[in-house]
């Protein structure tokens, strides 16, 4: 795109993939990030910028848990193990 119609750079904390993936990036997901950059000299900023935002991302640790039913067989369970111990 020519340079006075590109579009401005959006932040990824304000951007909508963001606000609708954040419940999905913060619980129980496997994620998977592809970083798409382009060998062109002219995008070479967006490209380093992707990159290095591509090596935080790896960083992220997430700590899943298993989703409990609320159904009543599984609160008897739940509370069945609660009184053997």
């Amino acid at each position: 795109l020519p340079e006075k119609k590109r579009p401005k750079h959006i932040n990824y904390r304000d951007s909508k993939l963001t606000r609708i993936l954040q419940p999905h990036l913060s619980g129980n997901a496997e994620m998977a990030i592809i970083c798409c950059a382009c060998p062109s000299k002219t995008f070479v900023e967006e490209t380093r910028s992707t990159l290095k935002f591509g090596a935080r991302a790896k960083l992220v640790t997430v700590k899943p848990k298993i989703n409990e039913l609320n159904d009543d067989t599984a609160l008897i369970k739940k509370l069945q193990a609660e009184l053997e111990l």
